[in-house]
């Protein structure tokens, strides 16, 4: 398969003077998302969403539940945090989607790995929390409010098309 890479920010301008002059190289921040599939019940194949506060980057949109690697910290505990903080539920994480890289503006460049989440037995219920105000489940198949982030509806449409479960993690390889 001989596929071209789609870049999605293709507008972006990598052009960074400031960059190039620099002593060290700069490196894009590293993030993580996990799309999270309500799998029982009346809710069957749809996704959490949370909605974003308005004071947050790309602020009043929504996007899958996510934010930054902290250093020292490996991605599927990220992952879980992240959840956590945001949607306050208990996640298993499942596999790894993919990996996408972001182009929001000069300077802001991020590498995120997306991870699938189950929500585990004992969670405690949903609740918007961190840097969201608000979370929805929407039908994997759409309509999707509007994105935040460009690759979060990528990855979306994407597992809605094929359900590929990723690459399982080993959760020995983490921290």
């Amino acid at each position: 398969m001989n596929e071209v890479p789609v870049q999605v920010f293709s507008s972006y301008d990598r052009s960074d003077p400031a960059a190039a002059k620099a002593e060290h190289p700069r490196n894009p921040y590293t993030g993580v998302v996990t799309l999270i599939e309500d799998r029982g019940g009346s809710r069957d194949g749809r996704v959490l969403l949370v909605h974003r506060r308005a004071r947050a980057h790309r602020g009043a949109l929504w996007c899958l539940p996510g934010g930054y690697i902290e250093y020292g910290e490996d991605f599927l505990t990220a992952g879980r945090r992240e959840v956590l903080e945001e949607t306050g539920l208990s996640v298993r994480i499942a596999s790894i989607l993919s990996v996408v890289s972001n182009f929001f503006e000069p300077g802001r460049h991020t590498l995120v790995v997306v991870l699938l989440g189950r929500v585990t037995a004992d969670s405690p219920p949903a609740r918007a929390g961190d840097d969201a105000d608000g979370l929805e489940w929407f039908p994997l198949e759409g309509p999707l409010p509007e994105m935040a982030f460009e690759a979060d509806r990528h990855i979306i449409g994407r597992y809605a098309a094929t359900r590929l479960s990723g690459t399982p993690v080993d959760p020995r390889y983490a921290g």
